[in-house]
């Protein structure tokens, strides 16, 4: 039996069935190996932080919307509020004269030495010439009696002994009984502008503790002046 001749491949035809073998394998493998991480599309995606925080301000404004919209500098800016200074708040004061300052302050502390001018006495400021003739010195004053009232008169500064002196001279006038007033002259005897002036230098001896110089050039001793601011409010 004659077998049927068999088709022989030719050398062209072997090696062009192995090309195509190869080029079908090398379509099959680059299918299945695509990585999981290769786009699929040349734009590149953006990643997912980015992402989310777009969405987050874009729910941001979407859910403030509704409301007015206030910039973050100016929400964190305090507002100052407008207080009044302490100097505004002050009280104005209006102070007096100068020298009536000082004779309040004068007068204060000679009362609160124990020197007691009574209830009926007053003090005021102005010319002395008026009362007690003219009297020359950069600070004066001059105590006189009217109608049951003891009336004293400052004119320019004077000096806390005479203001003692004046507020002395006012207590004698209305406590000295006759008997002191002429033992206190017959020890001053001419040294003294009047008992009066004796008296009253005594009683500031012993309550300011020092001589006024206000009675001529009478100096009234410690004892005496224990004594006259011991009786100056005896009666008969």
């Amino acid at each position: 039996m004659v077998d049927a001749p068999r088709t022989r491949p030719t050398n062209f035809s072997r090696l062009a069935w192995v090309v195509a073998v190869a080029i079908c394998s090398g379509i099959i493998a680059l299918t299945v190996s695509v990585p999981d991480n290769v786009p699929s599309s040349p734009t590149s995606p953006t990643s997912p932080t980015a992402t989310h925080g777009a969405n987050g301000a874009v729910r941001h404004v979407a859910g403030k919307a509704a409301q007015p919209v206030t910039s973050p500098t100016a929400r964190a800016t305090p507002v100052a509020a407008s207080v009044p200074s302490a100097h505004a708040l002050s009280p104005v004061a209006v102070a007096p004269p100068a020298t009536d300052t000082t004779l309040f302050a004068l007068v204060s502390d000679v009362e609160a030495s124990g020197i007691d001018p009574g209830s009926n006495w007053n003090w005021s400021t102005g010319t002395t010439s008026t009362y007690c003739g003219p009297i020359s010195g950069a600070g004066t004053g001059c105590t006189y009696g009217e109608a049951g009232l003891e009336h004293t008169i400052f004119s320019g500064v004077p000096t806390l002994a005479l203001v003692a002196h004046e507020l002395a001279n006012a207590e004698t006038q209305n406590d000295a009984v006759p008997s002191l007033l002429h033992e206190v002259a017959t020890a001053a005897g001419a040294t003294s502008w009047s008992p009066t002036d004796a008296v009253a230098s005594c009683l500031v001896e012993h309550f300011m503790g020092f001589e006024d110089d206000a009675a001529g050039t009478w100096q009234c001793p410690t004892a005496l002046a224990t004594v006259v601011a011991e009786n100056i409010h005896d009666t008969y």
